[in-house]
């Protein structure tokens, strides 16, 4: 029986199908389906039930999977920890950040200058991924929740949030004065990377009020953006909106609205499921993270660069 063997069966499971599974890891489906047929053969269990488009596991293919899994990571970590001092890091790391806070891609290059010889991906994009099928080892996410069984997510910012539109917008359609007032107003809607939307507010009692809407973004400096040019009502945190209203850019409206909110987020699989390089990197992170915030009198230059700031 080889561990490589093993390695392989622990994708097949995690991808769902050897089509997937050879696609991802550039391999024959022949290769596959042979060495997934010999790993039967060594170990006397039959490990898969196969259908025409994907193979799910048997019962004893399942508690294989949940024992070798654990097993084969602690083999890699003893391999690697023998073969390199403790503080020599030579593996590999995939970070997936969001576009708005690459700002946390610092502790990445932080992480990189106290160990030059780690190899590190790092992908930025709006969407997110399945962080187990495609080996990333760890997340930096905006959403409204994670909602992975498998993963454990660490809230990295609780903010008070807000709502704002610009004075020009309010000289036009007039000033809410109460969330059930939003009814007649437009609101920017925002889509968050796991492809839900913020598209209603919450009262304290309860209830549920959906403004109107004409423009769904997936970019908070879209959102903040339209918001200035008088698109509509702004939710975004008190920390952001104080700076545009200080400019005179935007107007704090109904202001005894003020939830509570964590929507950053850093998403990572179980630690005993981690690398030793993941592991260092997740220790930094905690440690470092809440230093990377930008400062206040920056916020607006950082939100508004992609934009023509003269209006």
């Amino acid at each position: 029986m080889k561990t490589e063997d093993i390695k392989l069966f622990h994708k097949v499971v995690e991808f769902g199908s050897i089509s997937e599974s050879a696609k991802w890891m550039d391999l024959p489906k022949s290769n596959i389906s042979r060495r997934i047929k010999q790993l039967e053969e060594d170990t006397g269990i039959k490990l898969f039930h196969r259908h025409s488009r994907n193979v799910t596991l048997t019962e004893s293919g399942n508690r294989f999977y949940i024992s070798t899994v654990s097993i084969i990571k602690d083999l890699d970590q003893t391999v690697l920890s023998l073969q390199t001092p403790e503080d020599d890091l030579q593996g590999k790391l995939k970070i997936m950040i969001m576009p708005v806070m690459l700002n946390k891609a610092q502790l990445v290059l932080d992480f990189m200058t106290l160990h030059p010889n780690i190899d590190v991906e790092v992908i930025s994009s709006p969407y997110e991924q399945d962080l187990i099928k495609n080996n990333i080892d760890m997340a930096f996410r905006l959403s409204n929740k994670v909602s992975e069984e498998n993963l454990v997510a660490r809230e990295m910012a609780r903010e008070t949030f807000g709502l704002y539109a610009s004075p020009q917008y309010i000289a036009e359609y007039g000033e809410p004065q109460s969330l059930e007032d939003l009814v007649e107003h437009l609101f920017i809607v925002y889509r968050f990377s796991n492809g839900q939307i913020f598209d209603k507010v919450t009262s304290k009692n309860g209830n549920i009020i959906q403004p109107k809407s004409s423009l769904t973004v997936n970019s908070i400096l879209l959102m903040i953006e339209a918001a200035t040019q008088h698109k509509g009502v702004l939710f975004t945190s008190r920390r952001i909106g104080k700076q545009f209203v200080e400019k005179g850019l935007l107007q704090l409206i109904i202001p005894t609205y003020a939830p509570i909110m964590n929507l950053s987020w850093l998403v990572h699989p179980p630690r005993h499921f981690m690398s030793r390089e993941g592991k260092a990197f997740l220790d930094f992170v905690l440690e470092r993270q809440a230093d990377l915030l930008y400062p206040d009198s920056e916020l607006i230059d950082v939100l508004r660069t992609p934009f023509n700031t003269q209006q």
